[in-house]
């Protein structure tokens, strides 16, 4: 590990001359998301990039499993305006996907909210979701882990696994940057 600190301590990934917000998460749902859509915010450089690699990591896909009671507890602890109506099978309606994957937006009983929101409230392992009813429950299953934004930590490993240098991977997920020699 020292060698490798060593190795590398001398660069600074920068974009237009300025040090870059160097964003990561552990695993995408198959392609990094904009800071824009998660954030609200577009960054030139932390675009959506192909991060196929992360569909083969563990727990890529995991469920989550609600009773309607503990799901409009939930909803109602972080959302206290919330207005479900009787059937719960209408309560999470998704209504705008990313290219990427990320819940832009789903009605939730009377609320518009992001995927974001829901995924902090259920405590979900990512905002790349899709939700099931059945009789007695919902069930929501994520793709990855993390905002998705930025590097993968389970892409970056892939690659370098391949063969793939730092600076391959570092261009790869930080579009348009440089790495940059600190004097």
């Amino acid at each position: 590990i020292s060698d490798a600190v060593k190795d590398v301590s001398q660069y600074i990934i920068t974009y237009e001359n300025e040090p870059i917000v160097s964003a990561f998460h552990s695993m995408s749902a198959g392609k990094t998301e904009s800071a824009e859509n998660a954030w609200g915010s577009p960054v030139d450089y932390l675009v959506s990039v192909d991060s196929s690699f992360d569909t083969s990591a563990p727990k890529y896909f995991e469920e989550a499993k609600f009773s309607p009671d503990i799901l409009k507890q939930k909803l109602t602890a972080s959302f206290p305006d919330i207005q479900l109506g009787d059937d719960f099978r209408k309560w999470l309606e998704i209504v705008k996907v990313s290219e990427a994957g990320t819940v832009l937006s789903l009605k939730a009983g009377n609320l518009t909210l992001s995927g974001d929101e829901i995924r902090t409230s259920l405590s979900l392992r990512s905002a790349s979701f899709e939700i099931k009813y059945t009789d007695t429950e919902i069930i929501i299953s994520t793709k990855g882990y993390g905002h998705g934004v930025g590097m993968s930590q389970y892409g970056a490993n892939s690659m370098a696994q391949e063969g793939k240098s730092w600076q391959d991977i570092i261009n790869h997920y930080y579009k348009n940057c440089q790495i940059t020699i600190v004097s």
